[in-house]
């Protein structure tokens, strides 16, 4: 699969999947946040990390700093991908593609994902009383997405040449977030499960909770220790019972 879409970095899967669990990227993350998850999660379930233009083995291509022309083509790049029974994962600006990706797929009346799992996000119709940062200066657009999220790895940090190739695509993507406007639209016909850290600074637990509100089926949600990045390995047990239950 990996040769076959610059979208998708998927190592083939061992056997026959029966499920595919399409995993979208939080600001300045390129694929490679999602390679252990294979190791972690039950063989059936085709993990398929999502890589961006412009990051990683794209990184010669434009960056994307407005949401609907990035689900554009993300879409086209990915809906050939359909073809066996789906699920979709999306963290912080992740989160906010799924869940666009999604009302696309729904408007337009394409098979749906058997699950959404959304992270660190909060529910795109609440009201946001941040500030923005994507027209700060470097050194406080950093200092401020440091104290909001503290996920930019320190040796990012410490080494300028890494900086100057990581703090475009990050600024782009917090373009993407910050430049959103959320549109009324039907429920959607799948369920949500939401997970948060109970420290995350940047969602709050009603927000977290109004996302019960954008489907007509099953909600669940999890708070889990830690804060913006918690460890993953509950969160990762959640998504494999649930994604057993539905295909055992």
């Amino acid at each position: 699969m990996n040769r076959s879409t610059p979208w998708l970095q998927s190592r083939p899967t061992a056997g026959n999947p029966r499920v595919r669990l399409f995993c979208l990227p939080h600001a300045g993350c390129g694929a490679t946040a999602y390679h252990s998850w294979p190791a972690e999660l039950p063989a059936f379930i085709q993990v398929c990390p999502v890589l961006l233009p412009g990051r990683e083995t794209r990184l010669s291509e434009s960056l994307y700093t407005q949401i609907e022309p990035l689900v554009d083509a993300m879409d086209r790049g990915l809906r050939p991908w359909l073809n066996l029974p789906y699920a979709i994962f999306g963290h912080s600006m992740g989160a906010l593609l799924a869940f666009e990706w999604t009302r696309r797929l729904q408007r337009e009346r394409h098979p749906m994902p058997d699950w959404i799992f959304l992270s660190g996000r909060r529910a795109p119709d609440t009201p946001d009383d941040t500030s923005l940062l994507y027209s700060l200066p470097d050194h406080d657009f950093i200092e401020q997405l440091t104290r909001r999220y503290n996920g930019i790895p320190q040796e990012f940090l410490e080494n300028n040449s890494l900086m100057e190739v990581f703090l475009p695509i990050l600024r782009a993507d917090i373009a993407v977030v910050e430049s959103y406007s959320f549109r009324e639209g039907e429920p959607l016909d799948c369920p949500i499960t939401v997970f948060a850290g109970a420290n995350d600074k940047s969602v709050s637990w009603d927000q977290l909770f109004a996302w019960k509100r954008h489907t007509r089926r099953r909600f669940a949600m999890h708070v889990l220790p830690g804060g913006h990045f918690y460890p993953q390995h509950p969160m990762l047990q959640t998504i494999s019972t649930t994604l057993s239950e539905l295909h055992p």
